[in-house]
Order: structure tokens, then sequence, then C-alpha cells
């Protein structure tokens, strides 16, 4: 079996993560990314052979095209297909939120993009920046009042969870900081009166 590179990897933990934690089942998770895929990528320029299972007659029809697409799904998780990007495009659309916006934040941590994710600017999206960095640190917190419980970090401890919630927290302080660089140099934008 081969491993799929670190950005597939992160997508399968995403949702495996998803798929444990609300009992979706794979093969439900394979409908999921179907949908995705035949949403995102018009019938023509497809290069995979999705079965586009919202538009099949016939029960019995649907339920083969599902289980010979949830065995291709099956065997990019495994490592043994090489992945389109579009197949990556609609694997992160197919996740519900709040997983989908933490898989986002995670590839864009990876690849150094902090601020790629950016709420609204002005003051909505000012004020929402502000409640998700404390809502990152409440969730640092109580990891750490887990962890400490013992007075000591160590390998039996959620120290993924804790990794996890820091990059996170890490994400949306340098997507504040460079708001408020971007409005420091140049002001913020005026609204246009009429």
């Amino acid at each position: 079996m081969n491993h799929p590179p670190v950005r597939q990897a992160v997508l399968i933990a995403h949702a495996e993560q998803q798929r444990l934690r609300t009992g979706q089942s794979h093969e439900e998770w394979a409908e999921a990314v179907d949908a995705a895929y035949c949403r995102l990528v018009p019938r023509g320029h497809r290069s995979l052979p999705a079965p586009d299972l919202q538009h099949v007659e016939g029960a019995d029809e649907w339920r083969k095209l599902l289980r010979a697409w949830d065995q291709q799904i099956r065997r990019y998780v495994a490592g043994e297909r090489h992945w389109p990007a579009e197949l990556e495009e609609a694997w992160v659309e197919a996740l519900d939120e709040p997983y989908r916006s933490e898989c986002r934040r995670e590839l864009a941590q990876r690849l150094g993009c902090y601020g790629a994710i950016r709420r609204p600017g002005g003051q909505e999206g000012d004020g929402e920046s502000w409640a998700a960095i404390l809502d990152d640190f409440s969730s640092i917190t109580q990891d750490m009042a887990t962890i400490m419980a013992d007075s000591r970090m160590d390998s039996g401890d959620d120290l993924e969870g804790l990794i996890r919630d820091i990059d996170r927290m890490e994400a949306d302080l340098v997507a504040m900081r460079e708001r408020a660089r971007e409005i420091a140099r140049h002001g913020p934008a005026l609204q246009s009166v009429s």
C-alpha cells in the first residue's frame, strides 16, 4: 500500500474525523463526494468516471453505481490511485461544517497561507475575527486543562488536538495581523456615498 501525499492525508483525516463524529458511513461519504464532484466539474471536463448519483433512476442501478464509486474512493484513500486536483476540491466541498473550514484552514497553514481564509472586512468581519480568536483560545485552555490534570504533558495526552487548536489560533491571529497591517498602511476602505 502506498501512503498518500501529505495534502491528501489531511483531506482523508478530516473526512475520517467527520465520519467518526457524525456516524456517517463510508458509502454516505462516497455519495457526498460524488455530489460535490459532479456539482463542481462540468461533465465534459471530468477525469473521473463519477456516477452522478443524483441523476440515476432505479434503486438497483443506483446501488450498483454507489458500490463501484465507494470502491474507487477507498482506492484513493489507500493511496492506490493518483488524486486529480478536482477530486481534492470536491473532497473538501463534500465536508460539512465545521470540518470543511478546519480542513481548509489546515491546508492553508501547511502551505504557509495563514491569511488565505479571512472573514469579511469591515466592522462585522473584524468582530467575527476577534470572536474566532477568543474561541480558539478557549479551546486551547480546555485542551490544557485536560492535559495538565496530572501536572505534566506526556504522550498519553491528546497533543494532536492541542496542536490543531494552536494552529487554528495561529492562522486566525495571522489573518487579523495582516488585516491590521493593511489598514495601517492604506487606511480603511472608504465606502462610496451615493
